[in-house]
């Protein structure tokens, strides 16, 4: 693109970030990430949001909270689709408590949880054994009006 005098924009950029993340090459998609605000093309919540999810797909969790907790501080506008790519990742890593931490604060800022939030939840405290508290996540689901799907029966 540069060769023929076009700039990259944010989009451009955030396509880019999730082909490397798709074809397995998260530390190159950070790279990326990383050059968009001295090219002009400061990352947006979708940029972000691909860049999570590609950090969690690969397990690099630690990266992946090092963003979100860097997101929250700048006070960016978070959406559930980043509270629930982060959930998953901590989940991955067997941070069960942190996550459902995070997912009882959604209340709290006035957002509701979506059927993979809830899924998320409900497929690690099973892992876990603590049906219990799966059951009563799901009674919840059901009771914020979303059907369950066959991955949460």
């Amino acid at each position: 693109m540069s060769l023929k005098g076009l700039a990259a924009n944010t989009v451009t950029y955030t396509v880019f970030i999730q082909g490397y993340c798709l074809v397995g090459k998260p530390n190159v998609a950070q790279e990326m990430f990383n050059q968009m605000g001295s090219h002009n093309a400061p990352p947006d919540i979708r940029t972000y949001n691909v860049l999570l999810d590609g950090l969690c797909c690969y397990g690099k969790v630690e990266k992946l909270l090092m963003i979100f907790e860097y997101m929250r501080k700048r006070e960016m506008d978070v959406s559930i689709v980043t509270y629930t790519i982060v959930i998953q990742g901590m989940c991955k890593v067997d941070k069960v408590e942190d996550a459902f931490d995070l997912f009882c604060s959604l209340f709290s800022k006035g957002m509701k949880p979506t059927v993979v939030t809830y899924t998320t939840m409900i497929t690690r405290f099973c892992r876990r054994g603590l049906i219990h508290e799966a059951d009563a996540l799901f009674r919840k689901m059901k009771q914020d009006g979303f059907l369950p799907n066959e991955r949460v029966y």
